[in-house]
């Protein structure tokens, strides 16, 4: 019978039973890679005599490996995250994995919270569209435990991690230029979320677009997305009213459309408008709307990639800073910016006529991955 010790046992009960480091024990906890065989054994022989089960304990002492990544996402309600979890768990279900998925409501203390949770799940790896940069400190000691970490769409410095992003600096450029291409001289920049490295990159767009026409900024940057929208038609009925609106987002995009609609304001005529970020419903709109596309579906399929080849590889026997991606926007032409015919536009300037929405089930070569 196991000698159980009083409460429950610890990785440093382990580590003390058998002789080895905490971190040695980890890794054979984890079903990691650099511990030798026989330190193997002993670990496991530890586990069993001691009756340590963190979680997924007994899968190890039967030579298994964790087969559930995390994934952590601001808002399911919000499509382009839903989008992405949808495309992280059918690729993690295809290669043998199941994902706990959670949403952290854009709350730090709940997005804390659920990291917890991830770490006693004793995952595999995790993805997370990070809400605060006070996660750093959890992130990095999951990687202190050679749990492999990929942040996707947002990024924060300092953690040692994979990235999965789109060009979002260039992708608002190239849509603010558009406007401009149209006669507009008063193009207003609207959103909120400035703090992500993603917005930030969009409002450098912006202001590059803007400089590059010899054009003055013009901002409406709030904390959040409540009353954003009384903001932006008073900013429209002041003595000298934008022509043009750019959103940094798909929620700043409706809160838009919700007013221009309650004001009866006509698109394109008193106003143009392009979004970042294309929706289901954007071409069914009364004026289908103009917008940046981000490839939702792809980035989580790009960043389930590279997480499970992380894991496949070895955690701590990876250059996570060579694990970065960036995915290329494209912007599709409709009605709302002044356009009549429905186009799509890549960074590389070169159109097409666009009728439907990519599909999230495009084919994509993955390796060999178990």
């Amino acid at each position: 019978m196991p000698r159980k010790l009083p409460g429950n046992p610890t990785i440093a009960d382990v580590a003390r039973e058998c002789g080895v480091g905490a971190m040695t024990v980890s890794r054979v906890v984890n079903g990691r890679k650099l511990v030798s065989a026989a330190k193997v054994a002993r670990v496991r022989e530890a586990i069993a005599k001691l009756g340590y089960e963190p979680n997924e304990a007994a899968r190890i002492l039967k030579g298994q490996v964790p087969r559930t990544i995390g994934l952590i996402v601001p808002d399911l309600a919000d499509p382009f995250f839903s989008t992405c979890a949808h495309a992280v768990q059918r690729m993690a279900a295809k290669y043998g994995y199941t994902t706990l998925l959670l949403a952290s409501e854009r709350n730090r203390a709940r997005e804390a919270k659920e990291l917890v949770i991830m770490k006693s799940r004793n995952i595999a790896g995790i993805l997370i569209v990070p809400t605060d940069a006070a996660c750093i400190a959890q992130l990095q000691d999951m990687r202190a435990r050679d749990v492999p970490v990929v942040m996707l769409d947002r990024t924060f410095p300092g953690l040692d991690a994979g990235e999965v992003t789109v060009e979002n600096e260039e992708g608002t450029r190239g849509a603010v230029r558009h406007l401009v291409e149209h006669g507009h001289r008063s193009i207003l920049c609207v959103g909120y979320d400035r703090q992500f490295n993603s917005i930030a990159q969009r409002i450098s767009g912006y202001k590059r677009a803007m400089n590059d026409a010899g054009l003055k900024p013009q901002f409406l940057i709030v904390e959040d997305d409540s009353g954003l929208g009384s903001r932006v038609l008073r900013r429209l009925q002041s003595a000298k009213p934008p022509t043009a609106l750019f959103a940094l987002n798909n929620v700043a995009t409706t809160r838009i459309l919700h007013v221009l609609q309650r004001e009866n304001l006509q698109v394109p005529d008193e106003v143009a408008i392009i979004g970042f970020d294309d929706f289901e419903l954007a071409p069914l709109l009364a004026v289908p709307l103009t917008a940046v596309r981000q490839p939702a579906a792809e980035l989580g399929r790009s960043a389930t990639r590279m997480l499970l080849q992380w894991i496949r590889s070895g955690a701590s026997g990876t250059r996570s800073s060579s694990l970065q991606v960036v995915l290329p926007t494209e912007m599709i032409i409709r009605r709302s910016c002044g356009c009549t015919p429905e186009r799509k536009i890549g960074l590389d300037g070169r159109q097409s006529i666009s009728s439907a929405p990519a599909s999230a089930e495009d084919p994509i070569a993955f390796p060999n991955v178990s």
